[in-house]
C-alpha cells in the first residue's frame, strides 16, 4: 500500500469507528454529534503535539503541526459526525424492523 493511503486510512477509519461507537450508544441527539465531532478532533491534536513535542526531532523544516490539524482535524470532525448519523440511521431502521 501507498504511505499515503495508510495516512489517512489511519486519520479516518478511527474516526468512523468514534462515530459509528456515538451513534450506536448515545440516546442524546446533541450529546452524540458533539462528542462525534471533538472526539476525532482532539484525537487528531493528541496525536499531533505528541509528535511535535515528544518524538526526537527528525529534521524537515518547519512544524507544520497546525496546518495538519487545521486540516486533518476538519476531516476527521466531519468523517466522525457523517458516520454518526449514518450509523442513527441504519440503528433506527433495524430497531424499528425487530
Amino acid at each position: 500500500m501507498s504511505e499515503g493511503i495508510i495516512v489517512w486510512l489511519s486519520l479516518l477509519l478511527p474516526s468512523a469507528i468514534v462515530g459509528i461507537i456515538c451513534g450506536y450508544f448515545i440516546k442524546k441527539r446533541r450529546l452524540g454529534i458533539i462528542l462525534a465531532l471533538f472526539i476525532p478532533w482532539f484525537g487528531l491534536l493528541a496525536y499531533l503535539l505528541y509528535k511535535e513535542y515528544f518524538v526526537p526531532y527528525q529534521g524537515g523544516g518547519a512544524s507544520m503541526w497546525p496546518i495538519a490539524q487545521m486540516f486533518g482535524g476538519t476531516i476527521a470532525a466531519g468523517t466522525g459526525v457523517s458516520f454518526y448519523f449514518l450509523s442513527r440511521t441504519i440503528f433506527k431502521t433495524n430497531k424499528e424492523n425487530s
